[in-house]
């Protein structure tokens, strides 16, 4: 009955009204999170979050905001992992892509066509703020466990903005499937730049602002949800997927709720939401920070413990007579002057056993420490003494398998999202035409409407690609090997070459530019096998000169032995 009153309702309401009212039950929605782990998490492990909750928005700006943390142990791992997501995963040169239909995939024309592709998304990604964007992405990610980036185009410019949003400001909802398609960001703006952006649609007291106040910040509502109203065919700002509304939250004029400002639509939704990882009956995630909290209260407290016994250690409390009260000197070179040699100055033994402490501490924050993997991500900085490369790369690979579940989100929710809007973006302003320097689009890709993705290939991708997919044909490969010493090399005989050699090529990240075609890879092999046959040709005809080598006879014009020699050059 409560489903039927909220919908009736909705029918009735004005869009503001509406975006108001979801507003407010995405807010009720949000409140555990906020009030639970969210402000522990910004409280001892990233303090740039501390200011977490709505009501903080602008009551921390510029303020202390780790003042109650005792350890930087939090904080340092959840740098190292971030830092490490980063440098393993995106830098350099750290996506190929593909096409979703693997048979294409092994086509000449269409590899070389998706090099000229990526090329093109290389570029996009260089000329906007992606990669400064990043570090602060991740970190909300390890910390918070939800972190969201709004990608949009700088008009006249060819780049790409994207910003990562205070998680603060975040407010989502998840359609049937348990993904992210409403997206509510409730921000504040001064009035010159609200002014800026949106013009004379301001409400009246924004316009006055801007000119008297001009720094004065009003709170706006950006929603972004499927447009259920799209007119097929109809092409108009308005008809797209998504649909996006700016809103400012208390700028009515004459007694309106809301002042929407800008309403338009998107083909993609320019939000991506990246849950580090979540359980089926939540909406927002959970993240490294948030399993490491029982270590973390730890940590703090044993630290806070161990500053107040080292203090006590070094500045400990004393007995001191009453008659000195006043006259006592406790910094170096000061004297006390005493008469009764039995009524001195004497310190109290508090039993403290320090070491002790400190060994638990470190305990502690070694399980702390696991939770980010911060061993993987020293590990992959390089391990020295006498370990082999083979030893090293090993290490490697097995720690790398830890964090497969941690990249595959990533990858889902986040960069896979991201991939598809700058994609888009770059579409739309002609960038994949042949105008712009791309070569035709291959008919088998036309012909098979194949949707375009990409796979990592970082340092930290390569690692875990080695496990899942080379480790196992190298294994096998060893297996037939050692059959075929015993058995014959039939035992070989299965392997299809161009295949496994594709295979190989492609796990390594090797580009596919540089691959040759199948065709001329064949026509090496045709020239190779005719060359070994020459030379096995000329061998025959210098070992039958051999068997006769007194002969007199002139050799017979068709003859066996004159067509041997033929066809060796001699």
């Amino acid at each position: 009955m409560a489903v039927v009153n909220q919908v009736s309702l909705s029918n009735v309401l004005s869009l503001e009204q509406n975006i108001l009212l979801r507003q407010s039950q995405m807010e009720t929605v949000r409140d555990p999170y906020e009030t639970g782990t969210w402000e522990d998490i910004g409280r001892y492990v990233n303090p740039r979050r501390r200011d977490i909750t709505i009501n903080s928005a602008t009551d921390d700006k510029g303020k202390n905001l780790g003042t109650k943390s005792y350890d930087g142990t939090p904080l340092g791992s959840l740098n190292t992992w971030a830092d490490g997501m980063q440098g393993l995963l995106l830098s350099g040169r750290w996506f190929r892509s593909v096409m979703d239909n693997p048979l294409l995939n092994k086509i000449d024309s269409v590899r070389e066509w998706l090099q000229v592709y990526d090329l093109k998304m290389y570029s996009a990604f260089d000329r906007g703020n992606f990669y400064a964007m990043v570090p602060q992405w991740l970190r909300d990610g390890g910390s918070i466990g939800t972190a969201t980036v709004f990608t949009e185009e700088v008009i006249g410019t060819g780049r790409i903005s994207h910003t990562s949003v205070h998680p603060r400001e975040v407010f989502v909802s998840e359609n049937e499937f348990g993904e992210v398609d409403t997206v509510h960001r409730k921000f504040m703006m001064t009035a010159k730049s609200a002014f800026q952006k949106f013009g004379i649609r301001c409400s009246d007291g924004l316009k006055q602002d801007a000119k008297s106040e001009p720094e004065k910040v009003h709170e706006f509502i950006h929603a972004v949800y499927p447009n259920d109203d799209i007119v097929f065919g109809k092409r108009t700002q308005r008809n797209k997927a998504f649909r996006s509304i700016y809103m400012e939250s208390k700028g009515g004029d004459k007694g309106k709720v809301g002042n929407i400002v800008r309403d338009s639509g998107f083909d993609v939704n320019p939000f991506t939401v990246w849950r580090f990882k979540k359980n089926s009956d939540e909406v927002y995630g959970r993240s490294p920070a948030a399993d490491a909290l029982t270590e973390v209260f730890s940590i703090n407290q044993m630290s806070k413990t161990l500053l107040d016994a080292a203090h006590l250690s070094v500045r400990p409390a004393k007995n001191v007579p009453i008659e000195m009260r006043g006259r006592v000197r406790t910094d170096p070179d000061g004297n006390n002057y005493f008469d009764d040699p039995k009524r001195v100055i004497s310190v109290i033994n508090s039993g403290i056993n320090y070491p002790v402490g400190a060994k638990e501490r470190e305990e502690v924050r070694e399980s702390m420490s696991d939770k980010f993997r911060v061993k993987f991500f020293n590990a992959f900085i390089g391990r020295t003494g006498e370990a082999t490369r083979e030893e090293i790369l090993a290490i490697k690979g097995e720690q790398a398998g830890l964090l497969i579940a941690q990249v595959d989100m990533l990858y889902i929710e986040g960069i896979r999202s991201l991939f598809d809007i700058v994609s888009d973006i770059e579409d739309r302003r002609g960038v994949f035409t042949e105008a712009a320097g791309m070569p035709p689009v291959p008919d088998e890709i036309i012909d098979s409407g194949g949707k375009i993705n990409f796979i990592l290939t970082g340092p930290l991708a390569q690692a875990q690609r080695e496990i899942r997919e080379l480790e196992p044909i190298q294994k096998t490969l060893g297996n037939l090997s050692e059959a075929a010493t015993v058995l014959g090399p039939e035992m070989l005989d299965g392997v299809n070459k161009d295949e496994l050699q594709e295979i190989i090529m492609e796990a390594g990240s090797f580009p596919a530019i540089a691959m040759k075609a199948r065709d001329v890879r064949q026509a090496i092999r045709d020239a190779r096998a005719a060359e070994q046959e020459k030379r096995e040709q000329q061998q025959f005809a210098l070992e039958a000169a051999k068997v006769a080598p007194g002969l007199s006879k002139n050799i017979e014009p068709d003859s066996a032995l004159a067509k041997v020699g033929e066809a060796a050059g001699i």
